[in-house]
């Protein structure tokens, strides 16, 4: 199970972080083209995938719910971009997912 927190959270008891295994399975699986860079566009089908899953949870909060994910996606993007060429190297997918994503023990 994956436990996702803000930068800078302590780990939750019973996570650890991820290996790098896991998280090169993770890159190349969101590298939709293989060319071994994460585009914008790649990112967004991704999670737009993940939060078809949560449709009813999203219905509950409000009608127009996934719009504000999706806003929130991008910026999240654009702040992991940290050289601003519009598209995700390994290392800062890595430096996202080291910070923000647990796995459990």
């Amino acid at each position: 199970m994956l436990y996702f927190t803000k930068k800078d959270q302590p780990i939750p008891q019973g996570y650890k972080k991820i290996n790098d295994k896991i998280l090169l399975e993770n890159y190349l699986n969101m590298d939709l083209d293989n060319n071994f860079i994460i585009s914008k566009n790649e990112w967004m089908i991704t999670f737009i995938k993940i939060l078809a899953n949560d449709i009813k949870s999203m219905e509950k909060e409000a009608p127009d719910s996934i719009l504000d994910r999706i806003k929130e996606l991008s910026d999240e993007f654009d702040r992991y971009d940290k050289d601003g060429n519009k598209y995700l190297e390994f290392k800062e997918f890595k430096d996202i997912i080291s910070n923000n994503v647990y796995i459990s023990e």
